[in-house]
């Protein structure tokens, strides 16, 4: 004879079964109205990804070029030197905290003054670290062309890459050789464009040195190359980049970092005039899986836009958030607490609410899931469970408001973290903080296409942008 259930597994069952019958009927009335499903089948699995490559079905528009976007421990990297170590997601969690650190403490010392001397004085220009994102573009530097691989970064400006002789670089990585390109010029220290950059000089080369706050660094010389991307009709000539004899930090499949933020110094803006300062990207659902990042182009009707905050430091995406709905419910939330606008930031890995908001969000969600049983975890993720004995989980949507009517559905792929990796722990990917500034991370913006408008200075957002 079975052993009987008891009362705290029955209701939990009952609560359970709950959540499925109005995912399914949400599925349902998704088919009929055209209503947008209010909770997610979140599939539970403790194995790793698949190690075969699912390309990205997504065509490029018309008149732009586009580069493939993959993880770097993920099967579509052709430079990749290993698959994830299991510590590879603490990693990501510790940087993740160091990049929103750095951020924190840019925006703080550019408060104080609007001396542009005070700035540069007390913030290095390139004062974020690199970036938790392990997302990368493979871009070909020199003639002949050789391929590295490079972070994109929308929170740096300057393209850099390691380069020969090297002092210290990044190893089993590619390293780019300027003596056997015919398009490299070091600049010269005499020339206006250095003295306008302000830094130092080496045998008569502009010199340049990035410090990082975790710690990491690169240093090197300036100078101008040709860079080409995937489906160009030409090739970019006298870009200026960072060619970097000394790095120091962890890589595990970059060669250096592509800037993207609105400095001049960015490949966005040294292209701007050919793209008309637009480029778009869409970050994978999966490792196993390509996004892209492109440049120019038509912009789809699908994508609705909201226009970067006036107060938005001058390098820097900022929007206004205006709200927040979990499980097909607005939060009830005092205008007040969204006062400060968003960073979008291709770097920071989760999304970093003002307090008021993450706690309503907070409560909302775990009220939504008080069927599953809550798992301590050593994080600064604080809503974690345990989904030991669960296959697929159905768990509440979450839709991001922003400015001008924008709404952001998160993908599921983007609302619960696993952690640690290889467990059945999922936490809610979004997290507090307690200041003035507030970041919408990658980790949300999964399977949408962003797209940054520099002409018109807006950011949109569409779904289904990687495929």
């Amino acid at each position: 004879m079975d052993a009987p259930m008891s009362s705290k597994s029955l209701i939990s069952m009952v609560i359970y079964g709950f959540l499925l019958l109005s995912l399914c009927n949400s599925l349902k009335d998704n088919a009929v109205d055209g209503t947008r499903a209010y909770f997610h089948a979140l599939k539970i699995s403790s194995l790793p990804s698949s190690d075969v490559c699912k390309e990205s079905s997504k065509a490029p528009n018309e008149g732009s070029s586009s580069l493939k976007l993959v993880h770097k421990f993920g099967p579509c990297n052709p430079h990749r030197t290993s698959a994830a170590p299991a510590s590879s997601f603490t990693e990501i969690l510790r940087r993740d905290k160091l990049r929103v650190d750095s951020i924190i403490q840019a925006r703080r010392s550019m408060s104080l003054t609007s001396s542009a001397e005070h700035v540069k004085s007390s913030v290095p220009f390139y004062s974020l670290p690199v970036p938790a994102s392990d997302y990368i573009v493979n871009v070909e530097i020199g003639t002949p062309k050789k391929e590295v691989p490079l972070i994109f970064d929308t929170g740096s400006g300057l393209i850099w890459t390691q380069c020969k002789p090297c002092k210290a670089c990044y190893p089993k990585v590619p390293v780019f050789d300027p003596t056997k390109s015919t398009s490299f010029k070091g600049l010269p220290c005499s020339s206006t464009q250095c003295q306008l950059l302000g830094q130092g000089c080496s045998s008569s080369k502009c010199t340049y040195k990035t410090a990082y706050v975790d710690n990491s660094s690169s240093a090197g010389i300036y100078a101008t190359e040709t860079i080409s991307i995937n489906h160009l009709r030409y090739d970019f000539k006298n870009i200026l980049i960072g060619c970097s004899n000394q790095v120091s930090g962890d890589s595990e499949g970059q060669s250096g970092i592509m800037g993207l933020n609105r400095s001049p110094l960015s490949f966005s803006s040294q292209t701007a005039n050919i793209y008309n300062n637009l480029f778009s990207y869409c970050i994978p659902s999966n490792p196993g899986s390509t996004g892209h990042l492109t440049f120019g182009g038509k912009v789809s009707n699908d994508v609705k836009f909201s226009p970067i905050s006036k107060t938005s430091p001058s390098s820097d995406y900022d929007i206004k958030m205006t709200g927040i709905s979990v499980g097909g419910r607005r939060l009830l939330i005092d205008a007040s607490a969204f006062k400060i606008a968003s960073t979008i930031d291709s770097g920071a890995v989760f999304t970093r609410l003002p307090p008021k908001a993450y706690s309503t969000l907070r409560s909302l969600f775990r009220e939504m899931m008080k069927g599953f049983p809550l798992s301590d975890q050593d994080i600064f993720l604080d809503t974690c469970y345990d989904f030991s004995n669960y296959s697929t989980v159905a768990i509440p949507s979450i839709s991001v408001f922003f400015e001008d009517g924008v709404e952001v559905d998160i993908d599921v792929s983007g609302i619960m973290f696993q952690y640690p990796v290889g467990s059945k722990v999922y936490c809610l990917g979004f997290a507090e903080l307690d200041d003035k500034v507030s970041i919408f991370g990658n980790f949300q913006q999964k399977t949408h296409t962003v797209v940054f408008d520099g002409v018109k200075e807006r950011i949109g957002f569409a779904p289904g942008g990687c495929d």
